[in-house]
């Protein structure tokens, strides 16, 4: 059987995007999303000053409390997706083993303009892919960065590579980090933080 090389380039190509997508977890971020409409209303805010009422430091405090609470209680229904809360200004770790994925939501909306994300290898050499997205409250996805560690050899002997975005226009929005390995039998140790 003979494989043309546009049509290899294509799978390749295609495979590439599918793997680089922001939508791993809808019916999550939809519920993340009813739960921060339904306690930011009865806060007394409306669907059009939602981004005002963030910059309250009481509404958010307590937006955030409430929602901390709402992914515990949720996060066992959510188990056969799996991903973790990304909590703004604390670093979180984690380990990719093979071509396993791992991928973190912030359970409440950013409440800044402009986010910080570092990303940090602590060790390993698998090949890891990442997307970084927002996600607005009615649950459209915008991809705003991609990368890689260990993509090619000379990266896979330096077990400290980092990687550091500035995020903008995210006021409002949920954060979604997805990691993706690409290699088998390799793993890829990191931490992140938003902020």
């Amino acid at each position: 059987m003979r494989i043309s090389f546009s049509a290899l380039l294509l799978f390749f190509c295609f495979g590439l995007a599918h793997t680089q997508s922001c939508k791993s977890a809808p019916s999550v971020v939809s519920d993340l999303n009813g739960e921060i409409s339904r306690i930011l209303k009865a806060k007394g805010c409306t669907p059009n000053n939602f981004p005002q009422c963030l910059s309250n430091p009481s509404t958010y405090l307590y937006l955030t409390d409430q929602m901390v609470k709402f992914w515990n209680r949720k996060s066992s229904s959510w188990a056969t997706i799996g991903p973790r809360r990304l909590n703004f200004g604390k670093w979180e770790q984690g380990r990719i083993v093979s071509s396993g994925g791992r991928m973190y939501i912030s359970s409440v909306p950013s409440n800044k303009s402009k986010l910080t994300v570092n990303i940090r290898e602590l060790d390993g050499k698998g090949k890891t892919s990442y997307v970084i997205c927002k996600v607005n409250r009615n649950g459209t996805y915008t991809k705003l960065k991609t990368g890689w560690f260990n993509e090619v050899n000379s990266q896979k002997s330096n077990k400290r590579e980092t990687r550091s975005h500035t995020l903008s226009g995210v006021k409002g929005h949920l954060i979604s980090i997805h990691f993706d390995g690409k290699s088998v039998g390799n793993t890829f140790q990191y931490k992140v933080k938003v902020e």
